[in-house]
């Protein structure tokens, strides 16, 4: 007998959770499964940890010219392993959470794999259930190259466990997560390498702003091979060292640590018993999330339309919405999404980068600055910060907004409700700036004006 359902939904990760919960707050019965631990990628190996970490490294790296403050102490010592245990006590209280929120919210949870035995039955732990509607909310899985000596590898997932820090590590991959982990495991003392496929990372960035960014992980003693491709792994013939051979140099280190990409998590979805198109691993779903199957809807990951957790929630919502809340024709809209890369510095952007805008319009002016945070005033430690608005047309609407420097994750957040707003360049300096910031720098670039100040160097802009 199958159990009968209003909607289930297939995967505990951010978009299945969001979608579920709001449609049982619509009154429908709901079922979701998940056959590990509830939070999905970003809350178990992913945004959550790592930024906890990113926290930790940033203390860490502080300490290292605070007596340039007056700040005096013993040498620190990093006890990994007493950070991985705070780190994985709170991960484990925040997937109680989670099956606290599901459990008040009257859903259905049923720990195990779902597959699909057809379009809209499904099955898990030997039961059969079946829906009107049915949400795949899979998620993803780390991208793993094939090359020769892949099993002495470890992958993104694998990082999260270690149980002690290496003396070495050639990252692959100098994408989000490539250069996220790289920052943390420098900042810690390991030496890093990073070894990426194209002339600049994380592509989809800016480039001026990437160049940033590597300008300061050079300086930081990050190694970077640009435009490498490893093409296999032996061992090193030095301290049992991984032996990386590449399409430009042989290299060693302790530690491989793959950081190329996620792609859609479809393993054991049985989604061949269905009728739900499936093009290069990857689950299309239309603007409103719906599948070539009536009832059978894909978002968050498995799309890969934009894989970042809020997207997720905020179109598991959406979904919801419209199918259980009479909101006809809700969705999301994926123009003008802020993203943030938690790097060391952070940077972010929302809207186009420059490239893109010149190659969609004809009229397009960028203001730029570059400059010190204040925070580094009393040390000849510094770090740059620099930031860029992309404008468009006569009216100079701001089509672009760009940063990267202390405290930017936080700032991109604000300027995005402006971006989404339709705010012009006028817009921007008729608001009153917030000094001493690094975010009033923001609403106060000109044209063709240099400015000098003791904690910030130039402002200019560039006509297109």
């Amino acid at each position: 007998m199958k159990k009968v359902f209003d909607y289930l939904v297939i995967g505990g990760g951010s978009g299945g959770l969001a979608s579920a919960r709001r449609a049982a707050q619509y009154g429908k019965k709901v079922c979701l499964f998940e056959s590990k631990k509830l939070g999905g990628t970003c809350v178990n190996v992913g945004c959550v940890p790592k930024k906890m970490m990113l926290g930790v490294s940033g203390l860490w790296d502080t300490m290292k010219f605070a007596h340039d403050f007056g700040i005096q102490f013993d040498s620190p010592r990093m006890d990994w392993s007493a950070m991985k245990a705070k780190r994985d006590a709170h991960i484990y209280k925040l997937n109680n959470i989670f099956k606290g929120n599901l459990e008040r919210e009257g859903i259905t949870v049923v720990e195990g794999h779902a597959s699909f035995a057809e379009n809209k039955i499904v099955e898990c732990e030997g039961d059969h259930y079946t829906a009107d509607h049915i949400l795949i909310a899979s998620g993803s899985k780390a991208l793993m190259p094939r090359l020769e000596g892949i099993e002495q590898i470890m992958n993104s997932d694998d990082f999260f466990q270690m149980e002690a820090l290496p003396r070495s590590v050639l990252v692959m991959g100098g994408g989000y997560i490539g250069v996220e982990l790289a920052g943390i495991l420098n900042s810690f003392g390991v030496k890093t390498q990073v070894a990426f496929l194209e002339s600049h990372v994380v592509p989809g960035f800016d480039k001026e702003v990437t160049e940033v960014l590597m300008e300061v992980m050079k300086n930081e003693g990050i190694k970077l091979h640009k435009e490498t491709k490893v093409l296999k792994i032996s061992k090193g013939s030095k301290h049992s060292k991984l032996g990386i051979h590449t399409s430009r140099e042989f290299c060693q280190s302790e530690k491989i640590l793959a950081a190329i990409g996620r792609i859609p998590n479809l393993d054991g979805l049985g989604i061949e018993n269905t009728d739900v198109k499936v093009e290069r691993g990857i689950i299309h779903s239309d603007e409103y999330e719906n599948t070539n199957v009536q009832g059978i809807y894909a978002l968050g990951d498995v799309n890969t339309k934009v894989m970042l957790t809020p997207v997720a929630v905020a179109a598991g919502r959406h979904l919801s919405n419209r199918l259980f809340g009479g909101i006809e024709g809700d969705k999301l809209d994926y123009s003008n999404i802020p993203t943030v890369v938690f790097s060391h510095p952070a940077m972010g952007k929302v809207g186009l980068t420059e490239e893109e805008a010149r190659a969609k319009f004809s009229n397009v002016k960028t203001y730029k600055t570059r400059f010190n945070n204040l925070f580094y005033a009393m040390t000849d430690h510094k770090e740059p910060t620099f930031m860029k608005l992309v404008c468009e047309g006569p009216n100079e609407n701001v089509v672009g907004l760009h940063g990267i420097g202390m405290g930017v994750d936080e700032m991109i957040q604000g300027f995005a409700v402006a971006v989404k707003m339709g705010a012009t360049k006028s817009d921007f300096d008729r608001t009153v700036a917030i000094h001493p910031t690094s975010s009033e720098e923001f609403v106060t670039m000109k044209q063709r004006i240099r400015r000098n100040s003791f904690y910030f160097l130039t402002t200019q802009t560039s006509d297109g």
